[in-house]
């Protein structure tokens, strides 16, 4: 027979049921009706003179912190159910899901009728077209000085909506469909030779060198930063890629001009006290931080004129400019570079290179850059 006891902790409850072995088990809630967080066999846990287990007191924390949540049904509760329950985001890196959540906080923070937060209202008011003034004016509000980060947040806003009506909470995603603010080149943008020099011209060595890298290998910025001296092999360099989450090989031919590159970085390395084991790495003689080099990256860019306010490439754009400097470096090293290694490297199938370098690769970037010694 089960026997309701009162514990210390104000609030909590533990019913005692004997055992058909003699035992007695201790079935521990958050309060009366509320949830299960811990059982226990033997003797009570808040016996005179004992101390609860910090197990026992994190478990009842986080059962308390779940109770504290949001109104049910609102938005808050909505976002809370959103991130523990979407396959989608779940997937998502934890870099993704930060900046998921980010945005999603601030959507939160929404004001609707009376300045009132959307944060507890009830999730059903995004079923109405009238929200379609609100999600614009705060994107506009809060948004409005980055056009590609206020996309971003409708984008996050919209990927939240849809797992809504897919888990049958909503009948609507209002944010599908919002005209974007940020305008994108229609065509392939490519850093051109004035704007490298330029770059380069007061770069320090270490920033030039990971530019110079960036420019032969065409690698994304995460993978840059990280790539190993180990994936430095005789002919190519060899290298798990993290947008594929390391199912995929970029293999990179190591021509005359990159070895020439490896070799400045290797000099200057061998002058270290402490090498690091990448073959990039910052004044500090430490390995750059994807976010650490692309914060250097941007200001100086923005410094030499060449940032946002005067639509200059980006670090995005290095991928494109060695796409085209593979394809000029493709008649000079034919053994080197097949077309084989461009379709691999570049994500191209066989049957779309021939376009892939029409397209993607400009004709007239591929002129200038032949008739200059690379």
């Amino acid at each position: 027979m089960a026997r309701e006891l009162s514990m210390s902790i104000k609030g909590l409850h533990v019913i005692a049921k004997k055992l058909a072995t003699g035992q007695t088990r201790y079935y521990y809630y958050a309060f009366r009706g509320g949830p299960k967080f811990w059982t226990s066999e033997g003797s009570r846990l808040d016996g005179a003179g004992k101390r609860l287990p910090p197990e026992f007191i994190q478990a009842y924390s986080e059962v308390m912190e779940d109770e504290r949540a949001p109104v049910a049904d609102s938005f808050a509760m909505a976002v809370m159910l959103y991130r523990k329950k979407s396959p989608a985001f779940r997937k998502m890196k934890t870099k993704g899901q930060t900046a998921r959540i980010k945005y999603l906080d601030k959507w939160l923070e929404m004001p609707l009728k009376a300045g009132q937060p959307a944060a507890n209202a009830p999730l059903s008011v995004f079923d109405s077209r009238r929200i379609i003034k609100f999600i614009t004016s705060h994107r506009d509000r809060v948004w409005g000085h980055s056009p590609s980060a206020a996309d971003e947040a409708v984008l996050a806003l919209s990927a939240f909506l849809t797992w809504c009506k897919k888990d049958g909470r909503l009948d609507w995603n209002r944010a599908h469909g919002i005209e974007p603010l940020y305008e994108r080149p229609t065509e392939a943008r490519i850093w051109s030779l004035e704007e490298q020099a330029k770059f380069l011209e007061t770069a320090s060595a270490h920033l030039a060198w990971a530019f110079k890298l960036a420019l032969h290998t065409g690698l994304r910025r995460e993978d840059l930063t990280r790539l190993p001296l180990s994936a430095i092999t005789k002919q190519h360099l060899i290298i798990p890629t993290g947008k594929s989450r390391g199912r995929n090989t970029a293999l990179i031919p190591i021509t005359p001009p990159l070895r020439s590159l490896l070799d400045e970085i290797d000099a200057a390395r061998a002058k270290l006290a402490t090498a690091p084991l990448t073959i990039l790495f910052s004044s500090k003689g430490k390995p750059w931080t994807a976010e650490g080099f692309g914060t250097s990256f941007d200001r100086h860019r923005s410094r030499m004129g060449l940032g946002p306010e005067n639509d200059g490439p980006t670090i995005h754009d290095m991928r494109k400019t060695c796409a085209t400097n593979m394809v000029i470096l493709q008649h000079l090293y034919p053994a080197l570079i097949s077309d084989q290694v461009l379709t691999d490297l570049f994500g191209w199938t066989p049957g779309t290179l021939a376009k892939m370098k029409r397209i993607y690769v400009s004709d007239a970037a591929v002129i200038e850059a032949m008739t200059t010694s690379i």
